[in-house]
Parts: C-alpha cells; structure tokens; sequence
C-alpha cells in the first residue's frame, strides 16, 4: 500500500485563479514529489508574472519542506557518534 501527501493550491490575482498547483509526495521517502502547474488564464498570468511566481516558488518551498521531513530521521532514530 503506497501512502502520499497530496497538495493543491492556486495562484489568484483579484478573485481569479492565474495557476493551478498539485503534488503527491510519497511518504516512504522513496521518490520525489512531481509538481505539477497549469496555466488556468494566459493573459492574467502574463500581466501578473512577478506575483504569479511568488506564489508558485511558494509552493514548491512547501513542497520541499515536507520532502525533507519525510527524508530526515527523527531525533530519536539518529545515531550519535560513530
């Protein structure tokens, strides 16, 4: 059975959405996630790129948070020394 962590998100400027964002993130630290980004409003999205890609690297910040903590051993399971 696999388990993933699942995130969604838009980018909006005044109400309408610009971009779709989604990932899975398998939680067996196994693979990377896959992000995925849709253009829902070309014309939006040309004339509010700045914005529209703050809210993406945002995104993907998170992303990679949560991949980390997944791929990191708790305190408890570290060995100590050699």
């Amino acid at each position: 059975m696999n388990k993933n962590i699942t995130l969604n998100a838009t980018s909006e400027i005044e109400g309408q959405v610009a971009v779709y964002m989604s990932t899975s993130i398998g939680t067996d630290g196994n693979k990377n996630a896959n992000i995925n980004k849709s253009i829902a409003n070309q014309e939006l999205y040309n004339s509010n790129k700045t914005s529209v890609r703050a809210d993406m690297k945002q995104f993907e910040d998170e992303v990679y948070k949560i991949e980390d903590e997944i791929n990191t051993p708790s305190i408890s399971s570290r060995k100590v020394g050699k």
